[in-house]
């Protein structure tokens, strides 16, 4: 390599239809950056352990099925992109690299995940929605610094006590799966913002939602919720709540003291009348009832100006 090329930090081989890695890039031990996303990779050689200058390594949309045990050398690393390849499982050293920040696994054929996930401490962002999921380990609660959860589009039937344990979680997704019931321990995620549970099996929900003091954002769409526990009251930031296609049949009065709520999402339920507390949401800019069983509105509808 001449001194030019030596400088290179980042590195950009994306999109080159490539089906193996030019051996010349691991000569670059000073790499920071190295994006091999969207070729025809299926295999990555161990050599990848050579470049322990990496801080980002990108290889979404590529053919593989499996990593060698040498990414653990990776010690730098603090991205990681393994989205839309053929994983079924991971090695054990990928749990070593605990600079990790970001972790985009989503869009492959991961099953499970083994308990050293736990040791990622530095990790915010972890993107595992479209696998196929059953279940996850309780030591997903040990990710104290996590900030952003995706689990949507799996096969998970239910959520372990320990995910009450995030306390840093701003954001969890958990829409498509198989859940029929939340933990109590979900009212323990006190940082929380936005929560997706939409197109899951839900009939109710835990007295301990009310907890999610910072919670802006609910969407329960396309569950078979009959009803809502009177803790919902208790949301006081909640902007928006959608309760599509459910299987509601009323609404409990405490919605009434959900003061910053500008959008409630009704259509497609049972619902034969709306409490009159209705009219205390003087924020509510969006009220959708549509496709309902109401005959009729409370007058207290009335008091709200928007």
């Amino acid at each position: 390599m001449n001194e030019a090329q030596e400088r290179i930090q980042s590195l950009d081989l994306s999109g080159l239809g490539l089906k193996e890695i030019p051996k010349e890039v691991f000569q670059r031990t000073n790499l920071t950056h190295l994006d091999l996303s969207n070729n025809r990779l299926t295999y990555l050689p161990q050599e990848i352990g050579q470049l322990q200058s990496l801080t980002g390594l990108y290889l979404s949309n590529n053919q593989l099925a499996d990593l060698p045990p040498e990414i653990g050398q990776l010690q730098s690393l603090t991205w990681l992109d393994l989205s839309n390849n053929q994983l079924t499982c991971l090695p054990q050293e990928i749990w070593q690299l605990q600079a990790l920040k970001r972790l985009d696994l989503d869009n492959n054929q991961l099953t499970c995940l083994p308990p050293e996930i736990g040791q990622l401490q530095a990790l915010k962002r972890l993107y595992l929605d479209n696998n196929q999921l059953t279940c996850l380990s309780p030591e997903i609660g040990q990710l104290q610094s996590l900030a952003v959860l995706y689990l949507g589009y799996n096969q998970l039937t239910c959520l372990p006590p320990e995910i009450g344990q995030l306390q840093a979680l701003k954001r969890l997704y958990l829409d498509n799966n198989q859940l029929t019931c939340l933990p109590p321990e979900i009212g323990q995620l006190r940082s929380l913002a936005v929560l997706y549970l939409g197109y899951n099996q839900l009939t109710c929900l835990p007295p301990e939602i009310g907890q999610l003091q910072a919670l802006t954002g609910l969407y329960l769409g396309y569950n078979q919720l009959t009803c809502l526990p009177s803790e919902i009251g208790q949301l006081q930031s909640l902007g928006t709540i959608n309760l599509y296609n459910n299987q509601l049949t009323c609404l409990p009065p405490e919605i009434g003291q959900l003061q910053a709520l500008t959008g409630l999402y009704l259509g497609y339920n049972q619902l034969t009348c709306l409490p009159p507390e209705i009219g205390q949401l003087r924020s509510l800019t969006w009220l959708d009832p549509n496709n309902t069983q109401l005959t009729c509105l409370p007058p207290e509808i009335g008091q709200l100006q928007e």
